[in-house]
This record gives C-alpha cells, structure tokens and sequence, in this order.
C-alpha cells in the first residue's frame, strides 16, 4: 500500500502541473497570439505546449489507471475482500479510463487538449467511488482518538480525496458545459489536483513500513 500511495502522488503531481500548463496557456492566448476569448481550441501556442500539456496528463492518467488496478488487488488479496470498496475502486478503474481519453485524443490531434467529455465523465465516476469509501469507512473514524492519529488517517485521507473530487467535478462541470469562469475552474481544477496529493501524501505516511517510523503500539490500525 505504501509503493501505492507514492503512484497517487506522482499521479496528483503531474494531473496538477497538467492543470497549472493549460490555464497558464489560457492566459497566453488571451494576449496577442489568441482571439481574447480564453478559448484553449484556437490561437498559436508557445513552445508546443499542448503537446507538452498532453504529455503530462498521460502520464498522470496512466498512473491513475496503473494505481486503481493496484488498489483492487490489495482491496480483493492483501486486506478482506468487501463488496463496497471493491465496487468503488471499480468505479475509479473505469474513470481512470475515461481519463486517458483526453489526452489519448489530443495526441491524435483530433482537437489541442483532447475531448472534454471524457475528463467530465471520468471525474463524475472517480467522485462515485470516493462517495461510497467514504460511506463505507465511516465506521472505522474513531471520535475517542486525536483526528490525526494512526488508525483515523485512511479515514481522513478519504475525506480530502472526497473534496478534492467535489472541487474538481465542479470546476470540470463548468468547463463541460461553457459556463465562463475566470476563477472558479482553475481554482478548482489546481486545488482539487493538489488535495488529491495531500490524500496521498496522507495514505503514504499511514502505510508506511515500521522501519521508516513505527506507530505506537496504543494506536492501532483500525480502531473499532
């Protein structure tokens, strides 16, 4: 689980410089190589950065992809098996390939950035899945305890992976569906991107292996 963790990381860290390179190429064609309008379909790019852009969101889609796989061997082989985690990583498989959609078709050159649709669906799916683990993980939250001690942290990571994916099914919602925002789309796509880090970050430092540091032995893993 903890080489795991690391492959949502490195996943977290390439979607956001992915989202960091699209609006900052926004912004540019705001100026004299676009129309004015923001659009990312049309104008000249500098420095052939949708295919830089496209380079980095396949690399975090494969890593998506390659991580939920994982995550359902270790939910079906590692931990006992249960219906609701299994049905909820399967969701994010499925999301993770709807997410190589996009950037898959903007290789392809069939549009810059790739389709929309896809990113929509995708995160739709991937916020499905954290709905139901967190759902499902509400009982092993233990209130008696510090909120960030061992055995609550996969609930806590879950709960900022759940708002990472609310602040990214909005702002990807607003640019399925055209509605102009300056702020609230790229607020929400590079938040959303960097919340889904710090859920790792958090699931990195639970999984640790005992060798790195040891949690104490008062504070067990799951606590009923």
């Amino acid at each position: 689980m903890w080489l795991l963790s690391w492959i949502f990381v490195f996943a977290s860290v390439t979607l956001m410089t992915e989202f960091c390179l699209i609006h900052d190429m926004i912004v540019a064609c705001d100026g004299p190589c676009g129309n004015g309008t923001g659009n990312h379909t049309g104008g000249t790019y500098p420095f052939k950065q949708p295919q830089i852009i496209n380079f980095f969101g396949t690399v975090s889609c494969i890593l998506w992809l390659q991580g939920f796989i994982l995550l359902m061997y270790w939910n079906i082989y590692e931990v006992p098996p249960a219906f609701l985690s299994v049905l909820a990583v399967a969701f994010k498989i499925v999301a993770s390939c709807f997410f190589n959609v996009q950037p898959a078709s903007g290789l392809l050159m069939q549009v810059p950035l790739g389709v929309k649709w896809s990113n929509f669906v995708g995160i739709c799916l991937f916020h499905t899945g954290n709905m139901i683990n967190t759902y499902d993980m509400r009982s092993m939250f233990n209130p008696q305890r510090f909120l960030f001690s061992h055995g609550n942290l996969p609930v806590v990571g879950m709960w900022i992976y759940t708002l990472a994916t609310t602040l990214l099914v909005t702002a990807d919602g607003l640019e399925y569906f055209e509605v102009t925002s300056n702020f609230w789309i790229p607020f929400g796509q590079i938040t959303g991107s960097a919340l889904l880090g710090v859920g790792s970050l958090i699931y990195c430092y639970w999984s640790r292996p005992a060798w790195i540091i040891k949690p104490q032995s008062s504070d067990g893993v799951y606590d009923n």
